[in-house]
């Protein structure tokens, strides 16, 4: 199909005495929940013979996208234009060209119905800033990315409250007047107070859907019953508001609220000029922080660059630990999942109009606060591998989680580590604290001679088989190979009857290097 219409294409252009003036009408509209669109300009509409009773009718339209508001804080920011949403009708049997030229699309998504949407193939996007496509019904709705509308917020926030592991609550309402919510995840039969503390929030840049999806699967997969999802729980209090700029999202908007404020860099402002969504994320933050702050704090947001990355802020910014933590976070990330590597990590300087900032004003090294951002159109800035889709959003905030349980040691029973600061070392050991290498706790081990062992005890291990890793200490570097900073499998053990579990490590060179073991039941990879 694609080969007949590039064909048909170059016919047209070559044999231009074969057209004719196509009266059928098409309508382009964004009346709806995430809808967004500018300017609609009919380039041309003309019919084609391409066979002695078959005609093609064959439609151009040059379409701009909705420009944000100007912004009435910061009045230099130059607004965005990145979001589309609209639909077409009456296209059936047509070849449609879409010129979109103010944006920086890469195969975007279409639906026939406003429910299931696709990619374009790279085949339909072959020509600059423009899809063309034969729509087979006459309805069809084009985006930017797969969208992700305030009515599904709201349907999956009513889906998730009816959780025994959910608290909803209203934590205040937006500048238009709409809800903002807060999801409070947990295991309520263990007191709080014994748990790490997490706040989450996204969809402060209202066009970043893959954020939203990314999201959506991290809640599904910590309200699932997968054992490590429970574990979690029991140690873990999630405070997570999925939408904090509902406005925008209703609106279609794509980085501003419906007053054209970027509610992103609002977080310095003085009271006057605070937008009133910042307001109540500043004010519930604080209010949950009185007795401690969190141990994690997390910005989700998309970007149009094609890799994962987070933004990490540097030692001179905040401190030589807050920047070791955030490299540990990053590479326990790397080591979960092939959609991001060492060479995609970003670097920045902490500012106060950032949240990440205004958390360090405020918590300093007390919570780990962090950007994270997926792409848009494909991972490893690599066209020709993986694209984004909800099934791999889905794998990566798996592999977030696993890093979040992993540099919280959240994994209880699923993922039991032990830190060789509090084992027993026998033979020639020395203990480095080196501010080149990326470990755990306080230092990591280093033999001195081959055969040099340490015993790590795990206590109260239900039977069963497990698989153990060893943590590699490689470089805190800005880029790293995937060799280093990894868990290494280094065996396996049966534990014949529920107990105490014993593991002696032995160093198979001198150098070998000795950090924190990971016990993984074999059946949960």
């Amino acid at each position: 199909m694609k080969a007949l219409w590039i064909k048909i294409v170059l016919l047209a252009v070559a044999l231009p005495g074969v057209w004719g003036n196509v009266a059928a009408q098409v309508t382009i509209s964004a009346d709806f929940d995430t809808g967004s669109i500018g300017s609609v300009r009919r380039i041309d509409s003309v019919r084609m013979l391409h066979a002695a009773k078959n005609s093609l009718e064959v439609m151009s339209f040059g379409i701009r996208s909705r420009i944000d508001p100007l912004n009435p804080v910061d009045t230099a920011l130059l607004p965005s234009s990145r979001w589309f949403h609209f639909r077409l009708e009456g296209v059936k049997g047509k070849l449609m060209f879409l010129r979109i030229p103010n944006t920086e699309m890469v195969r975007p998504f279409y639906s026939y119905d406003g429910e299931e949407y696709l990619r374009f193939d790279a085949g339909e996007c072959s020509l600059p800033q423009t899809v063309y496509k034969y729509f087979l019904h006459d309805t069809v709705y084009v985006a930017y990315f797969l969208p992700y509308s305030h009515a599904r917020h709201k349907a999956k926030a009513d889906e998730w409250a009816c959780s025994p592991f959910v608290r909803r609550q209203r934590i205040g309402r937006s500048g238009e007047g709409r809800p903002i919510e807060m999801l409070i995840l947990t295991d309520a039969t263990v007191p709080d107070s014994l748990k790490r503390r997490v706040w989450i929030h996204s969809r402060v840049h209202t066009s970043e859907a893959p954020a939203a999806w990314y999201l959506e699967a991290m809640i599904d997969e910590l309200l699932s019953d997968a054992p490590l999802s429970r574990e979690i729980l029991r140690r873990t209090v999630f405070y997570v508001v999925p939408e904090t700029n509902p406005d925008g999202v209703r609106g279609g908007y794509s980085r501003s609220t419906a007053q054209g404020v970027n509610l992103e860099i609002n977080w310095d402002r003085p009271d006057s000029l605070t937008q009133p969504e910042v307001r109540v994320l500043k004010r519930t933050i604080d209010s949950l922080s009185t007795e401690r702050p969190f141990d994690v704090a997390l910005n989700l947001h998309s970007q149009s660059a094609p890799f994962v990355t987070y933004w990490i802020h540097t030692a001179k910014s905040t401190s030589a630990k807050m920047y070791r933590r955030k490299m540990l976070l990053s590479a326990l990330t790397v080591a979960h999942t092939p959609y991001y590597r060492p060479i995609d990590q970003r670097f920045s300087e902490a500012a106060p109009r950032y949240a990440e900032g205004w958390f360090w004003q405020r918590f300093g090294e007390r919570t780990l606060a962090v950007t994270f951002e997926t792409p848009y159109t494909y991972y490893n800035n690599d066209p020709a591998g993986e694209w984004v889709s909800r099934e791999s959003l889905a794998e990566l905030a798996h592999a977030s989680l696993l890093a979040l349980s992993d540099l919280l040691d959240l994994g209880g029973s699923e993922r039991r580590q032990a830190d060789s600061e509090r084992m027993k070392a026998r033979g020639k050991w020395l203990r480095r604290t080196a501010k080149d290498r990326q470990f755990f706790g306080g230092s990591y081990l280093v033999a001195e001679r081959k055969g040099a062992s340490v015993s790590f005890v795990f206590p109260d291990v239900a039977e069963g088989r497990y698989e153990v890793f060893k943590w590699i200490p490689g470089p805190l570097d800005k880029k790293f190979a995937r060799e280093e900073n990894r868990w290494q499998p280094i065996g396996e053990v049966v534990q014949e009857q529920a107990g105490r579990l014993v593991w002696r490590y032995q160093a198979a060179a001198p150098g070998d290097v000795l950090d924190v073991i990971l016990l993984v039941p074999k059946s949960e990879r």
